[in-house]
């Protein structure tokens, strides 16, 4: 009984510098990335690599030029660019991630800047099992009550991995 009690507490004492130690290493930007920009971050238990994408969109109140709606549209692969979209519009972009890890990884999204209430995404916080992929929409949802104007930030895809085995289960 003695030995079982030695045995779990030396688990939580080996435990608690891992939790302590896996606090997300990166702060929210106090400037957004202008294009495509990777960071790789590391400690003895975790690597984290976060591929930040610049995002923007200018909303605008519906106009007609000779019976037509004006819209803008970007199609730049390094940025997640909405464009101009008439308010009460709704708009998409897609992104496929793929894990050619020999492991798991976890994957998160995040979104920084005045443009976060607006986006949205149809999976987020997932775990991805190795020479696995999958398809992410990336929504931006205005209604009536959003104000028209210029919305900018910074969408970053956060891959976190293990770098030891065993810790598969804390991803």
């Amino acid at each position: 009984m003695r030995a079982i009690k030695k045995i779990i507490i030396i688990f939580i004492i080996c435990m608690v510098p891992i939790i302590f130690v896996d606090l997300y290493p990166f702060p929210e930007p106090s400037q957004f990335v202008s294009n495509e920009t990777f960071v790789k971050n590391s400690n003895p238990f975790f690597t984290y690599e976060v591929t930040k994408y610049p995002s923007k969109v200018e909303i605008i109140t519906p106009q007609y030029e000779e019976g037509r709606l004006q819209i803008g549209f970007v199609v730049d692969k390094w940025n997640l660019n909405f464009g101009i979209i008439p308010l009460g519009n709704n708009e998409k972009r897609h992104l496929t991630i793929v894990n050619s890890e020999k492991n798991k990884v976890r994957v998160n999204l995040k979104v920084y800047g005045d443009i976060n209430p607006l986006i949205s995404f149809n999976e987020n916080n997932f775990i991805l099992s190795p020479n696995n992929s999958t398809y992410i929409d990336i929504l931006l949802n205005t209604t009536e009550k959003t104000k028209p104007g210029n919305y900018t930030g910074e969408i970053d895809i956060i891959v976190k991995k293990s770098n030891l085995n065993f810790l598969n289960w804390m991803l």
